[in-house]
């Protein structure tokens, strides 16, 4: 006879084991960077992070010396060491060993970036204003030093710009170009990465220089690598460059703040959305918001909205995966804050029930 139990237990283990593989597939690692002290943070901190419910939970630490910055490719986490002395660490994430270090060779290194077309990652050191071509193995793994540039600039805010302060090196999406800050200076330089036999080199290729006393400290390079929003950190502004005529034009300044606004600011970390609609900024200081933007079809920018990022010193954002929430690294308040995020109209909603407490968090990755 027909078993009709036999056939519905059947069908529930397969409607079961469906959800279950679901539920898997709807949960996300995320890794936070931090600054180390003897009461707080020991290293990189390692999240799951679980999409349906919105929570977080902490699964392991990567002991080391105040890994500001982080950086990933395929199963290797790359992490700035940032002290005097100034390394790269890289990370291996299916067992969360260290597998090798390499001196920045300035203080203060405070960003990595890692070339989406070649095996080479660039290291920024602030405090030392220069920049490291590192190579890396086939297995992700750092392989040797192959060019440093030391800069020399300055402008005119004489507390903050005595001196050139390189903040950030972004690739653009092929690979080609690499969008140098220098805060201490004004500029933004563009280097390209050449093959020379076994080795690598670094080449300018142009400059964009901001309004003087700005300070740009990361970028977003549009796809085709002709438009670049700045965010600007000593006016809390994000800038946005056009390529015209092979020549750099800057087409718009919008604020990283609200209508009368007055105290210190910030700029930190801005960030788009994968389907390149929307930007999104933030802003520390006395300010503590992040702004969102509208790209338009001309690539400028709009307005949209800002909110408060519910913390103090919004260091650093990112967006998850799937485009639906946004993550906020607020650095003295010791918290992450969430935010879920319409894909259609780019706006934030403050999720409150998926915030997380982080001793002094500085960067977050997926």
């Amino acid at each position: 006879m027909f078993d009709l139990k036999r056939v519905g237990a059947f069908f529930l283990g397969i409607l079961i084991s469906v959800l279950f593989s679901d539920l898997i597939a709807q949960t996300t690692k995320f890794y936070v960077g931090t600054y180390t002290s003897p009461t707080g943070s020991k290293g990189v901190q390692l999240y799951d992070f679980e999409v349906h419910t919105g929570k977080s939970v902490f699964s392991n630490t990567i002991p080391m010396d105040n890994p500001s910055f982080l950086a990933r490719k395929g199963q290797v986490l790359y992490a700035v060491n940032e002290n005097n002395e100034g390394r790269l660490t890289a990370i291996d994430l299916e067992n969360n060993t260290i597998i090798g270090a390499l001196p920045t060779k300035g203080a203060h290194p405070c960003h990595v970036a890692i070339s989406p077309t070649q095996p080479v990652a660039v290291v920024s050191n602030y405090t030392g204003g220069s920049l490291l071509l590192v190579s890396l193995k086939e297995d992700g793994s750092l392989d040797r030093e192959e060019d440093f540039i030391q800069f020399k600039g300055s402008s005119v805010n004489k507390d903050r710009q005595s001196g050139s302060h390189v903040h950030s090196a972004f690739f653009s999406a092929d690979g080609s170009k690499l969008f140098v800050s220098d805060l201490g200076a004004d500029l933004i330089y563009i280097y390209g990465v050449e093959q020379k036999g076994d080795g690598y080199s670094l080449h300018r290729i142009d400059s964009i220089p901001t309004p003087k006393g700005t300070g740009p400290r990361h970028v977003v390079v549009s796809d085709d690598a002709r438009c670049v929003y700045a965010v600007l950190e000593l006016t809390g502004e994000v800038a946005v460059f056009h390529e015209k005529d092979s020549r750099w034009v800057n087409t718009q300044i919008l604020p990283i703040y609200a209508e009368g606004f007055v105290g210190e600011h910030g700029g930190a970390d801005i960030k788009i959305s994968k389907d390149g609609k929307f930007i999104y900024a933030t802003n520390r200081g006395d300010a503590n918001v992040v702004a969102s933007y509208q790209v338009k079809k001309d690539k400028t920018l709009h307005l949209k909205s800002i909110l408060s990022t519910g913390g103090n010193s919004p260091r650093n954002l990112n967006i998850s995966e799937d485009d639906s929430r946004v993550f906020i690294t607020n650095q003295i308040s010791n918290q992450i804050t969430v935010f879920k995020r319409n894909k259609h109209t780019g706006a934030l909603e403050a999720e409150k029930s998926a915030w997380v407490d982080v001793s002094k968090p500085v960067c977050l990755i997926f």
